[in-house]
C-alpha cells in the first residue's frame, strides 16, 4: 500500500464533522468555506488513495454549495430540499471517507491469515492491481509461500509504495484507474530508488503491440491473466526459467 497518515486523516474527518455542525450553511460564508476547503486539501495530502480522494473532493464541492447564498437552491433528495439535501450528501460523503480510512487501516500492515508454509524469503513483492479480490488472493498465495507482500491499487499508490519499501519484484497490472502500468514501469525505472526492482506485467493485455510496449517500458516478463499459481511462483524463484515457460 501507499504511505498514509491515517491518524491525521481521522483528525481531519472529525474537524470537518465539527465544522458542518457549527456552520449550518444556507448563506454566503467565506470563512467556513475556506476552512472546509483547507481541511479537504489536507485530507488529500494525508491519504494517497483514489476512493478517499473522490469522497473528499465531493465534500469540498458540496461545501461550495452549502456556504453560498443560492448554491443549494433546487437540490432535492427525496423529501429533503435545499440546505437539508446538501447536508445529507455531505454526511454521505464523509461517511464514505471514514469507511475508506477504516478499510485502509485494517489492511495495514499486510499479514498472512495463516502462517506461511515455508520459511520466510528475503524477497519483497509489490502487487499493483486495482481489482481488490484478485490482489488479496495473490497476497494470500505469496504470503503463504513466505514472501513479504504489499498491495497498491493505483499507479500513484504503486510508485509511493515502491519508494517506501524498495521491492525486489513488482507484479503490475497494465490497466489501472489513474494511469497505466507502462507509465508506472517507466517511472520506476527512472527513479534510482526503485530502478533495481524486477518488473513483471500481469495483465489481460495480450496483443503483440502490448508485449512490445511492455518490454520498452521496462518489464522483464509479460504474463497473461489468468496466471497459474505454479507459473507465478516459478517466476519469483527463477525469472530466466519462467521466461521460457511464458514463451512456451
Amino acid at each position: 500500500m501507499a504511505v498514509h497518515d491515517l491518524d491525521k486523516a481521522y483528525a481531519i474527518h472529525a474537524a470537518l464533522l465539527a465544522l458542518f455542525i457549527q456552520e449550518h450553511g444556507g448563506r454566503g460564508n467565506a470563512d467556513a468555506l475556506d476552512r472546509a476547503s483547507g481541511l479537504c486539501e489536507a485530507a488529500v495530502d494525508a491519504v494517497n488513495d483514489l476512493e478517499s480522494r473522490v469522497a473528499i473532493r465531493g465534500v469540498k464541492s458540496l461545501a461550495m454549495l452549502l456556504y453560498s447564498d443560492d448554491g443549494h437552491l433546487g437540490i432535492a433528495i427525496g423529501e429533503l430540499h435545499g440546505v437539508h439535501a446538501v447536508r445529507l450528501q455531505i454526511a454521505n460523503a464523509l461517511s464514505a471517507f471514514r469507511g475508506r480510512l477504516e478499510l485502509l487501516e485494517s489492511r495495514k500492515p499486510s499479514r498472512p491469515e495463516i502462517p506461511a508454509v515455508v520459511e520466510p524469503k528475503q524477497l519483497r513483492v509489490l502487487v499493483v492491481e486495482d481489482n481488490r479480490d484478485s490482489a488479496e488472493s495473490l497476497r494470500r498465495l505469496l504470503e503463504l509461500c513466505g514472501y513479504a507482500v504489499t498491495i497498491a491499487e493505483t499507479a500513484k499508490e504503486g510508485l509511493d509504495a515502491a519508494k517506501s519499501i524498495r521491492p525486489d519484484v513488482v507484479l503490475c497490472d497494465i490497466g489501472l484507474p489513474d494511469s497505466d502500468g507502462f507509465s508506472l514501469a517507466r517511472a520506476l525505472r527512472k527513479n534510482p530508488e526503485t530502478s533495481a526492482a524486477r518488473l513483471i506485467a500481469v495483465t489481460a493485455y495480450g496483443k503483440d503491440e502490448d508485449k512490445e510496449q511492455s518490454k520498452k517500458a521496462g518489464f522483464v516478463l509479460h504474463l497473461l491473466k489468468p496466471v497459474s499459481p505454479g507459473t507465478l511462483l516459478r517466476v519469483l524463484e527463477d525469472v530466466p526459467q519462467a521466461a521460457k515457460l511464458a514463451d512456451a
